[in-house]
């Protein structure tokens, strides 16, 4: 059973989620219902709750703070905000307590129910660790958040785990399965409007994952979604809203494109000039470097994930001769794209995959 508080000032919204939930999900047990901060202290001091349905607008202490006392009490547990409010300051104060999700009120019966279901999921399935939930969550919010680059690093490191803990292929079908949805779920959360592309990435998936021999193929598949998705949201970045951010999202999304700085500064609607100057000051090193560098970390992976022959993968990452890439990959790194493969992937056997 799934033990679930739900915490809401407003007693028929409370007692309608309490009866909702409970006859479309036979393993919730509604364990608690506070109308107040205080009532919600009181219930996460005595009980082991799993999930918790937090109102941020309640009497006494408000929702934000139950839920950071929460966090000590109940690490693991499951959180979802309903709130009425789409303020900022709010979503942000969520993001750094690590909220799991985030619903507007008035909440559509059937979110709530998917959002709930989804988490009471892989709170009951002990085959996935519990820092898989937490990668599972942190994505999610990343996506939201329209961050590219902090997105497809989360989901490099949540795929590791993936192929780490499980060697079932119908195991890992399952849960990439699960990614995929949840990403067209997102898509239709935050209004992209049509998201027929991703439903069709996500039902490739299906039919591919008996071919899969490598982690590297499962990321990349997922990672055609989340390309999918960030076009679909036509984001146009602005330097001065977030800094660097946007620029480097960017170059993340197009690094196979060959993107150049007058794509970067075209995006950013700021001059070249201007662009090299700031780029350099903010990161340390000049573009060409940066987007070299991203290169050839992609291409020590593929190096020791895949049998990709080196000629592909100098065109996969926009180099039109391999002779090129193999000299600025031997520049980089000390050792030609093939001998480097054959140390790292003798390191990776010997049970170390630092490289």
């Amino acid at each position: 059973m799934y033990k679930v508080l739900v915490i809401e000032d407003e007693e028929l919204e409370r007692t309608s989620i309490k009866i909702f939930l409970e006859e479309n999900i036979p393993e919730i047990e509604i364990i608690g219902e506070a109308k107040s901060g205080y009532e919600a202290l009181e219930i996460i001091d005595k009980n082991d709750i799993n999930l918790l349905l937090v109102d941020i607008n309640i009497p006494g202490i408000d929702g934000i703070e139950v839920i950071k006392y929460a966090r000590k009490k109940l690490p693991d547990a499951v959180v979802i905000i309903m709130t009425a409010y789409d303020d900022f300051n709010i979503a942000h104060r969520a993001i750094k307590l690590k909220v799991d999700d985030f619903l507007l009120k008035p909440v559509r019966k059937e979110t709530l129910l998917e959002s709930v279901k989804s988490f009471a999921d892989r709170v009951g399935d002990t085959t996935v660790t519990d820092k898989g939930n937490k990668l599972l969550s942190h994505f999610e919010m990343e996506l939201k958040k329209c961050s590219y680059k902090a997105s497809v690093d989360v989901l490099r490191e949540y795929i590791d785990q993936l192929y780490k803990n499980h060697h079932d292929v119908n195991v890992i079908s399952k849960r990439l399965q699960d990614l995929a949805k949840m990403i067209v779920r997102i898509g239709e959360e935050i209004g992209i409007g049509d998201t027929s592309e991703l439903v069709v990435q996500m039902e490739k998936l299906k039919i591919k994952y008996l071919l899969y021999n490598n982690k590297h193929d499962a990321y990349n598949e997922i990672v055609k979604m989340v390309d999918i998705l960030f076009d679909k949201m036509n984001i146009k970045g602005k330097i001065s809203d977030n800094g660097m951010e946007s620029v480097v999202d960017y170059i993340e999304r197009n690094l196979k494109r060959g993107i150049s700085l007058e794509d970067v500064a075209n995006h950013v609607n700021i001059s070249t000039y201007y662009l090299s100057k700031i780029f350099k000051k903010e990161m340390g090193v000049n573009f060409i470097t940066y987007v070299t560098d991203r290169k050839m970390d992609l291409a020590k992976e593929m190096l020791v994930n895949t049998d990709i022959p080196v000629l592909n993968i100098a065109l996969d990452l926009a180099y039109n001769e391999a002779n090129y890439f193999s000299k600025a990959f031997k520049k980089k790194t000390g050792l030609t794209p093939s001998e480097y493969r054959e140390k790292y992937k003798i390191r990776k056997e010997e049970g170390n995959e630092t490289f």
